[in-house]
């Protein structure tokens, strides 16, 4: 509302107060983080492309979070590869339409159990009790869908239990995600030249149980589904944790940028310093404007450093980049 007396009162037209009240949106501020990230770890090798990203990226975080869509569903039914019975640990990451993946092993008779964070225990667990009443007309019963909290208890037994049941296991491995993590637990992994850290806990579960782990990445380009599916590998002890969890963040690394901005830990990662990866080469200052509160500030693409700029410096930056954004 600040922001709107704000422009009213210069006398700013209508679509330009539009625009600058659109560059407070959560879905903005999430955007340029993950442009940024992609245009430092030279992903974006035209300037020009930049502008066509960041409207991708705010389109897709301005839509409904867990997708629904028929169409790209019967896509994924079309295309699914696999049709055996035994039990797997699928390694999954919050890109593109994730949800999908656990209507597609439901809908294919397999009983799941899927591990969530407590934070977001009962909202995923509804949209997942959602799916199987829309798949098969009735509730889940404990018998056929189960949720395990990652943080409480002593879950990888409970999925060891859920494996020799018959179950399948969802993992969410970016659940937990940290940069440079050197404590017990984590493993190190690299992407696009920098370090990060997941969680031991699927490596220790398949070891643990003899059921492989396979890595599972959906995403979506124009109305088009894509599945990316890694081999089955089993964990045979702890000098397998590395390799196996690396060849799950290798599948992310064949991602393209319109694919990668799918991807909700993007802004994450931003934040905890994973734009600063090793033998980068410096890019050129790419300066775009930004309302965080009542600050008007411009935001650089190539060093993610904002500064704060005088009312009519700000009003200037918006109109140029109103018309970058006419143009593209």
């Amino acid at each position: 509302m600040t922001m709107l007396i704000r422009a009213k009162n210069r006398g700013l037209d209508p679509d330009l107060k539009t625009h600058i009240l659109a560059l407070n949106s959560d879905s903005w501020h999430r955007s340029l983080k993950a442009v940024a990230l992609l245009y430092r770890w030279q992903l974006i090798p035209q300037d020009g492309d930049l502008i066509r990203l960041l409207q991708m990226c705010q389109d897709w975080f301005n839509q409904p979070r867990y997708r629904s869509d028929d169409h790209l569903f019967q896509q994924l039914v079309h295309n699914w590869p696999r049709s055996d019975r035994q039990p797997h640990i699928w390694a999954c990451l919050h890109i593109g339409p994730y949800g999908m993946l656990p209507r597609m092993l439901m809908r294919q008779g397999h009983k799941l159990a899927i591990l969530l964070r407590s934070a977001v225990f009962e909202a995923q667990a509804a949209i997942y009790r959602q799916q199987f009443r829309c798949t098969f007309g009735r509730e889940a019963t404990a018998a056929e869908l189960i949720f395990v909290k990652a943080d409480q208890g002593n879950p990888l037994r409970r999925l060891r239990e859920a494996l020799q049941q018959g179950f399948h296991v969802i993992f969410f491995v970016d659940g937990q995600l940290d940069i440079g993590q050197s404590a017990k637990g984590w493993i190190p992994v690299r992407l696009h030249g920098v370090g990060l850290s997941l969680r031991a806990g699927i490596a220790a579960l398949s070891c643990w149980s003899g059921v492989p782990i396979t890595a599972a990445i959906l995403t979506c380009r124009q109305e088009q589904m894509s599945l990316y599916l890694g081999e089955d590998c089993p964990v045979h002890n702890k000098a397998d944790y590395q390799p196996i969890l690396q060849s799950v963040v290798d599948l992310v690394q064949e991602l393209e940028p319109e694919e990668l901005i799918q991807w909700e830990c993007l802004p994450r990662l931003f934040d905890s310093g994973a734009a600063d990866g090793p033998n980068k080469l410096p890019r050129r200052s790419i300066w775009l404007p930004l309302v965080v509160g009542e600050k008007e500030m411009l935001f650089d693409l190539a060093t993610g450093r904002s500064v704060v700029i005088g009312a009519q410096e700000f009003e200037r930056a918006c109109r140029q980049f109103q018309l970058l954004r006419l143009y593209v």
